[in-house]
């Protein structure tokens, strides 16, 4: 295929084993890989890239030389250099003006034939060999700008014909071509399967496709950057810094559009430690932006095409995300865990699947040169792709709950799709089979993002399950979700046990169970609080003890209980700091249980806040209290007769689900929790 390639592609491709280690990280990879492919023949590598790298170095101008060269070019009145030209067109000038960052320069004079005759100078500039002058007449505005351009011989493709690459990719087959884009992306097909190829494609999908919304959370070193990095000059990728509404939307001051209008991707890098200026209002502005592709600047509103990318760590167990996190948007800060927020983005990317970078991870094979490629992806969104596969599939949901499908979803979907078509199939043909493989990888995409918000906001986001249907043959089809049954382990009692009973807490939004374990030992009449039980907690024991103490002989209980036993209640978790008083029915029946010696139901949680008189009281967070009790199989849930309200707005797919038991005093809670005979 090697030989094919460079026929096929000739002056376009090269051998990227050539082009890691060169010891020259102070130039772009695309300047490096155009210069190996058009001046080192691979017999005599060293030799000629020893020749490269000299001239390199004698024409390229370093920081500290800036002054140096600029004087130079006045005194000698002629000099070469090495370095990026971008070119601008001011127009209340009619004229060209280029920069040279190199030498410090944003007024050089640029003939406009030069411009014609590379009009990529105009699109973010291109590296080459600068052939400048100084000519102390040339006087524009009443300013002397003396620097001007001679001549200018790139070091990057200049001229780009879409045409002729949709015509050549007919010339491979879908395997060879996906071996061709991972090495094109720099990493080594031999040592990743077909699917990890797939997931590497799809980080490619905000550079094809305009308005793309992603997010890969996964563990460090798997290069979740290089890409945008290293293969494409029109991502921004932010790392650390200060991200404001005005370097990203628009400055209100000077009207100057920012980042999301003037790059095709923006990248927030560590998205845990980006550093938000204004959290509510930048997730504010994101939102609309990431909904309808515009923001608005006073009554005006502005369209732009930038593509929003999140990328962050997340701690992995094996190959699936930790269990640690109940939802798979954790690592994200609490300001950006915005149901509205995450219901934008188009594709969760599982980096936890993606292998890390190694040394035997780098390309060994040929691929296309940096810069074409860049150029190619550039070009990619413009096209349409999608609109010729529209008709041979149709999305559906599976789940039966609510509403079905929204608008977002199919959306999500189809944008991701139209991406990894424009990647794999720029010309238009596809197999049933490759269409079916993209499809239920865009599917799955977008089906991780709804799972998450299920988790996240269950009432607001009822359960899908998204499919697809095949227009020619009715078949259907449904991704699989590797961590799709993941779920926080909680390891609960499989048989009836004296003195430990089930809880359900809240934290943040969150519902999670909470295991007590009571324990009555040989004392005088002590309650011993233990695993980071606070200040409201603690009072929801006394009041539970307080409780016992007048009413023990109704309970079973010897009256003088408290002259001769101590109680220890154990929150456990004990890490985890326990607050809020809705845990005084649990701690009620706890003790109970241990004085008594009766064991407690173990398919059986509560939730209640308790007086001394024995009375129950209602709780708040009752929708995530029972979606935590549903996740870990427990069958029945008492909870306060106030509730009761709170559980009849709910939807049926979460009430239906499990039994709840209303009670209004501790009694009625002890009828259903506690079990009359002993243990044996």
């Amino acid at each position: 295929m090697n030989l094919r390639l460079k026929e096929i592609f000739s002056g376009k491709v090269v051998n990227k084993k050539l082009t890691f280690n060169t010891g020259m990280d102070e130039f772009p990879r695309y300047v490096l890989e155009y210069l190996i492919d058009n001046y080192c023949a691979e017999e005599t590598f060293e030799e000629d890239f020893e020749r490269v790298k000299r001239r390199l170095r004698e024409n390229f101008v370093h920081g500290a030389e800036t002054e140096r060269i600029r004087a130079h070019i006045r005194e000698n009145r002629q000099h070469t250099i090495i370095a990026s030209l971008e070119v601008r067109l001011v127009e209340t000038e009619d004229k060209y003006w280029g920069t040279i960052s190199a030498i410090n320069e944003s007024f050089v004079n640029v003939d406009e034939g030069l411009v014609r005759q590379y009009p990529m100078l105009l699109a973010g500039g291109m590296w080459g060999t600068i052939a400048l002058t100084y000519d102390e007449s040339e006087v524009h505005n009443k300013k002397i700008r003396p620097f001007k351009v001679l001549d200018f011989t790139p070091f990057q493709i200049s001229m780009i014909d879409t045409r002729e690459f949709l015509d050549k990719r007919k010339q491979f087959d879908d395997q060879e071509w996906l071996d061709i884009l991972t090495n094109s992306f720099g990493l080594n097909p031999d040592r990743m399967t077909r699917r990890e190829k797939l997931l590497y494609l799809s980080r490619a999908v905000p550079l094809v496709e305009s308005n793309h919304n992603m997010i890969e959370l996964g563990p460090r070193e798997t290069g979740k950057t290089y890409l945008f990095r290293n293969v494409s000059y029109y991502a921004h990728v932010f790392s650390g810094g200060k991200a404001t509404p005005a370097g990203l939307f628009i400055n209100l001051n000077t009207g100057k559009v920012g980042l999301v209008g003037t790059r095709e991707a923006v990248v927030f890098d560590e998205i845990a430690n980006t550093d938000f200026t204004d959290p509510k209002a930048m997730v504010s502005i994101m939102q609309g932006y990431m909904q309808d592709a515009k923001f608005s600047r006073g009554k005006k509103e502005i369209l732009a095409f930038g593509s929003i990318v999140m990328v962050g760590n997340l701690d992995i167990q094996g190959k699936l995300p930790h269990e640690k996190y109940y939802h798979l948007f954790e690592p994200l800060p609490s300001y950006l865990q915005v149901e509205a927020l995450i219901d934008r983005l188009h594709y969760y990317l599982p980096g936890w699947e993606i292998p890390k970078i190694t040394p035997e991870s780098a390309s060994q094979d040929y691929g296309f040169i940096t810069d074409y490629f860049c150029e190619i992806m550039h070009e990619l969104r413009r096209i349409d792709v999608l609109g010729k596969f529209k008709n041979r599939f149709e999305l559906f949901d599976d789940a039966g709950h609510g509403p079905g499908l929204t608008s977002r979803d199919v959306r999500a979907i189809h944008k991701t799709l139209s991406g990894l078509l424009k990647l794999m199939v720029p010309h238009g043909e596809a197999t049933d089979e490759l269409l079916e493989e993209l499809l239920l990888l865009a599917i799955e995409g977008r089906q991780r993002v709804r799972n998450q918000l299920h988790l996240m906001a269950p009432g607001e986001y009822p359960p899908v399950k998204i499919g697809v249907r095949f227009s020619a043959t009715e078949k259907t089809a449904f991704p699989t979700l590797l961590e799709g049954d993941r779920k926080v382990h909680v390891e609960m009692p499989t048989t009836p046990l004296v003195g430990e009973v089930v809880g359900l807490a809240v934290a943040g939004e969150q519902g999670m169970i909470l295991r007590f374990e009571m324990q009555a030992t040989k004392g005088h009449g002590r309650i011993i609080p233990l695993g980071s039980i606070q200040k409201v907690m603690r009072e929801s024991i006394e009041a539970a003890a307080q409780y016992i103490r007048s009413h023990a002989t109704d309970l079973g209980i010897a009256p003088d209980w408290s002259e001769n036993f101590d109680i220890a209640v154990l929150a456990t978790m004990m890490a985890l700091p326990k607050e809020g008083p809705s845990a005084g029915v649990t701690i009620v029946t706890g003790i109970v249980s241990a004085l008594t010696n009766k064991p407690v139901r173990h398919d059986v949680a509560m939730s209640g806040e308790i007086t001394i008189m024995g009375k129950v009281l209602g709780v708040g967070g009752i929708q995530p209290k029972l979606m935590a009790a549903i996740d870990t199989g427990l069958k029945i849930v008492i909870l306060p007769a106030e509730n009761e309200g709170d559980v009849r707005s709910l939807p049926d797919y979460i009430k239906n689900r499990i039994e709840i038991k209303y009670v209004t005093d501790i009694q009625q809670v002890l009828a259903v929790a506690i079990l009359d005979q002993k243990p044996e």
